[in-house]
């Protein structure tokens, strides 16, 4: 035979064969017999499950890590909406396949198993769906619970349909075999009873439900997404919120650069009194004249007292480092009056931002990233002006920490002579001089303590009262500085996100 003749011939083998091996099974709708023109209804049943199989991805292994309760709210719920009808939704898929495949001949048995599937993904949509979404309302408001009613909306289409075939394929299992006597039908009467528009009519409605699944899928996806968005929103905004006036921010660290030297000088000074007063006593306890008159151990309780003094204020509570701590405090408290940007979980400007994010409005997106920078901006102009307000505070405290420093050195004019008064007592021989001499030193400097113990409470207070003054002075500053932010910035900011939210693009210029 010639060549030209053979490939042809080839070529119809191979195809014939592809044609064999790509044929689904014929599924049988629950008859001992094949049905016409049904070799394609598994394929649209795994289209269909594919689609399904998509509703709830984006709900699967979620993490929210920022503290703003919105979000694990609306992601709940979004997951239960999800996963409930991902799951009533691939039932009802898997039920048809097996009705489509099944040559029982259980047609009431296996056609109410799919007819049940469809009717409870039906009616999770009309009865179930409402209750699940209007917790949605009082979160987010109308939005996203719109769009989940009009997605259901659309995916009634394809359950509808799939109803309609399934119970129209039914009755005419039914009636075939009613004709026939048996579930082993003739041909005749399957095609006339199931002709093959049936047939196509369930797989255009499994197309249909593949058609319309998406739509779900992508409210869920991006309702998803924009709560992956809102979160990491806030956990930049909680860190730079925490960088401005956290534990290591930038103005902590400018009230530190004169609190630290202040805080080092006295404590120093105070120990470098406190080893002086030490030696003092160990002095007093060398000198074996002295210790052989009367009066020597009520001096050496005297002397004792000076550091007793020391050990007093050491104690005291608050410490000195929590006295001057509270001037991080009172700055920290300085920001109730901008707590829109501050106080990040309790503002209704924030608020506003991220509802208008997770509610998957029409402008969801666009309005989000208009203006999340702003408040960056904001937060980077406010640390600014509270930058002023402490560097006046600190050349306050500057003159502070001088006048304190003099107080300290004061101190030491109580003590500073005792070593050499009590020198010469020790050299006196005459037991009655000696014994005048410790007398008079000892009425002295009781009196001497009690005034030296005096000083140091009142620099403990002076301490107290100046470190609250300061604090006041910077929220006063604070408060004027930032006052056009608070009464004019913030709302105005928080008025154009609601309006952006409403009308996106079309809203007035800022």
């Amino acid at each position: 035979m010639p060549e030209m003749h053979i490939l042809p011939i080839v070529a119809l083998f191979v195809l014939s064969l592809v044609q064999c091996a790509s044929a689904d099974p014929r599924p049988e709708f629950a008859l001992a017999v094949s049905v016409s023109g049904t070799s394609r209804v598994s394929l649209a049943a795994s289209g269909a499950t594919d689609a399904v199989a998509e509703i709830n991805v984006a709900v699967q292994n979620y993490l929210i890590q920022s503290e703003l309760q919105l979000l694990p709210d609306v992601a709940e719920i979004m997951a239960n909406i999800a996963n409930q009808f991902q799951t009533l939704g691939a039932a009802a898929v898997s039920a048809i396949s097996a009705l489509a495949s099944d040559a029982s001949g259980d047609i009431a048995g296996v056609f109410g198993v799919a007819l049940d599937a469809v009717n409870a993904a039906i009616d999770f949509a009309d009865d179930t769906l409402p209750g699940l979404r209007d917790p949605l309302v009082t979160l987010v408001g109308t939005a996203l619970s719109d769009k989940l009613l009009d997605s259901f909306q659309h995916l009634g289409k394809g359950l509808q349909a799939l109803l309609v075939s399934l119970t129209t394929l039914k009755s005419g299992a039914e009636t075939a075999v009613a004709e026939a006597g048996s579930s082993n039908v003739p041909v005749n009467i399957v095609s006339r009873n199931l002709p093959r528009a049936r047939v196509t009519e369930l797989i255009s409605a499994l197309h249909l439900l593949k058609g319309t699944v998406p739509l779900l899928e992508y409210v869920v996806t991006s309702t998803m997404e924009n709560i992956g968005l809102a979160d990491d929103f806030m956990l930049q905004l909680d860190d730079k919120v925490d960088s401005i006036i956290g534990e290591s921010s930038t103005l902590l660290l400018e009230l530190n650069d004169f609190l630290d030297p202040l805080e080092n000088t006295i404590l120093n000074t105070l120990s470098s009194i406190g080893g002086e007063l030490t030696n003092l006593v160990a002095e007093f306890g060398g000198l074996s004249n002295v210790a052989t008159v009367s009066d020597a151990a009520a001096l050496g309780t005297t002397l004792g007292d000076f550091k007793a003094n020391l050990e007093d204020l050491a104690t005291a509570d608050p410490t000195i480092s929590s006295v001057l701590d509270q001037l991080n405090v009172a700055f920290t408290d300085a920001y109730d009056i901008v707590d829109p940007l501050y106080y990040i979980y309790d503002s209704a400007l924030v608020d506003a931002l991220m509802t208008t994010l997770v509610a998957n409005g029409n402008y969801a997106q666009y309005c989000f990233y208009k203006y999340k920078d702003f408040f960056f901006v904001l937060l980077d102009l406010i640390a600014l002006e509270a930058s002023e307000c402490i560097a006046e505070e600190a050349e306050r405290m500057e003159y502070y920490q001088r006048t304190v420093e003099l107080m300290l050195t004061i101190l030491f004019y109580d003590f500073v002579d005792i070593s050499d008064d009590l020198a010469i007592c020790e050299r006196i021989d005459d037991a009655d001089n000696l014994q005048e001499c410790i007398a008079k030193f000892v009425s002295i400097y009781t009196d001497l303590e009690a005034a030296f113990g005096d000083k140091l409470t009142l620099l403990y207070q002076s301490l107290q009262h100046e470190i609250a003054a300061s604090g006041n002075r910077l929220k006063i500053c604070i408060r004027f500085s930032q006052s056009e932010l608070s009464d004019t910035q913030v709302p105005l900011l928080l008025a154009k996100i609601n309006e952006c939210a409403m009308l996106g693009p079309y809203a007035e210029d800022d």
